[in-house]
This record gives structure tokens, C-alpha cells and sequence, in this order.
């Protein structure tokens, strides 16, 4: 019986029709990214140290966290477009094989060429001339940048951008912002109310109790002798960083599959 859900060879097809679309969208993309360390080498060989380890770390770290949060946008803006994304809609591909694959280009593909073509430049550059360009940005960036906190804050905004670009036909950018601002307002507020309450009741008269390092605890690992204000913030961390991205992932599917033309 033929699987019109997921078939691997569908599958295979839609990863390298993504791949082979737009060459000169790529072709640009390489330039900028192996570009950069070039500039920065050529910076340093007229003026030693002009750019530093630092520096070089600190545009890898930007670069990384743009193609992450805003690949849904760069990759899939037109995708629900009443015309443009007609041809995404006529792949012989079912939903979820085309899903995949859309999640594997923001989740992996981008932030991953990003780290292969700047990252790649710039340690052949470091390797090449040592006294020129000092250290290695990419192994800066995994002892020193990458955490599960930081990589579920940005999984948490690019889940968010990805379900409204799906939802949004036009104005996504727009209207994509005023979701983020509307929700900072209700969070904020919310997050007021709690500190009120609590005050309200003099629960803050008894800060000893409260422990600085609670945030390094594992999501679920909550006594029953902890202080509301500490049970609140898991509480809220597990909502925030597990159970809103779980749910937007879910969402975005589902629009996906609701779409009609």
C-alpha cells in the first residue's frame, strides 16, 4: 500500500529541489559569509589586531542567530502567497514531508551554512596565518555561545516567526512584529500582577528563602518547600521554553495542512 503521508523518496526530492532553488540567492549567500573573514584578514594585514578574536566571534554569533530566528522569512516568505507559492503547493509532496523539510532548512540548514562558509573561511585564515588572525571563532563559539537556554530563547522566536509566516498571507513582517509587541505587553503585565500579588501577601518578606540559583535548575525539578516566587518562575520557564514551542510547532503544521488557494 503506497504511504501518501511520508514516503522517503518524496522526501529526498523536496530536500534537493530546496537546495538546487534559487543559485543566486546561494551564490550571494557564499560571497557575504566567506566574504566577511577576507575583509577582516585584510583589516589586520594592514593594521595588526584592528580585528580581533572578539570580533570575528561576535559577527559569527549575529550571523548564526539571524539565519536561525529569521530563516522562516528568508527561505518561506512567499510560501502562502496567493500566486508565488503556488508552485510549493503543487509539489507532489504530501504536507508533512514538505513540513519537514521547511523545519530542516531553519533548524539546520541555515544556521549550518552560515557556520561552514564564515566559520570555515575563518579558520582556514586562523590555521594559514596565526600571527595575522589569532584563534578560531567556530571553537570560540561552541565553549563559549552555545547553550540549551540560549538555543531554546532562539527556537522559541523562530517557531514563533515560522507559525506567522505561515498564518499571515501579507503585511507578515508588520503584523508578525505587532504579535511580538501585543505578547511582550500581555506577558509583562501578567508578570506584573504575579510580583503584586505576591507582595500583596508579604511573600517577598522572606527573601532568604528564595535561592539566586534556582534559574540553573532542570525544568521540572520543583520542591514543595520552594517559594512561590521561584515555583512561578519554573513554572513559567516550562511554559516559555517547552510547552509554547511544542505548540507553535504543532500550529504551524496545521496551518500549513489548513491552507487553501
Amino acid at each position: 500500500m503506497t504511504n501518501n503521508i511520508f514516503q522517503l523518496n518524496r522526501f529526498h526530492k523536496v530536500i534537493v529541489r530546496n537546495l538546487q532553488r534559487n543559485p543566486k540567492s546561494w551564490l550571494q549567500s557564499i560571497l557575504i559569509f566567506t566574504g566577511l573573514p577576507l575583509v577582516f584578514f585584510l583589516i589586520n594585514l594592514a593594521d595588526f589586531g584592528a580585528v580581533n578574536l572578539a570580533n570575528r566571534l561576535s559577527f559569527l554569533e549575529i550571523l548564526i542567530y539571524f539565519a536561525f530566528m529569521f530563516s522562516p522569512f528568508v527561505l518561506f516568505f512567499n510560501y502562502n502567497h496567493p500566486k508565488k507559492g503556488l508552485p510549493e503547493v503543487m509539489l507532489p509532496a504530501s504536507v508533512l514531508e514538505k513540513y519537514i523539510v521547511m523545519q530542516l532548512a531553519c533548524i539546520v540548514i541555515a544556521p549550518l551554512s552560515v557556520l561552514v562558509l564564515y566559520g570555515g573561511m575563518d579558520s582556514l585564515l586562523a590555521s594559514v596565518f596565526p600571527r595575522i588572525f589569532e584563534g578560531y571563532a567556530v571553537q570560540q563559539l561552541f565553549l563559549k555561545s552555545i547553550s540549551f537556554n540560549n538555543f531554546s530563547q532562539m527556537f522559541l522566536i523562530q517557531q514563533a516567526i515560522l507559525f506567522c509566516n505561515l498564518l499571515f498571507v501579507r503585511q507578515k513582517v508588520l503584523k508578525t512584529t505587532g504579535v511580538f509587541i501585543l505578547t511582550s505587553i500581555i506577558f509583562l503585565t501578567i508578570t506584573g500582577l504575579a510580583i503584586y500579588i505576591m507582595n500583596s501577601q508579604n511573600l517577598f518578606d522572606d527573601t532568604e528563602s528564595i535561592s539566586l540559583n534556582f534559574g540553573n535548575r532542570n525544568f521540572f525539578e520543583i520542591y514543595v518547600d520552594d517559594h512561590p516566587f521561584v515555583i512561578t518562575t519554573q513554572l513559567a520557564r516550562i511554559f516559555t521554553q517547552v510547552v509554547l514551542p511544542v505548540a507553535l510547532v504543532i500550529g504551524s503544521y496545521f496551518v500549513m495542512k489548513k491552507k487553501r488557494y
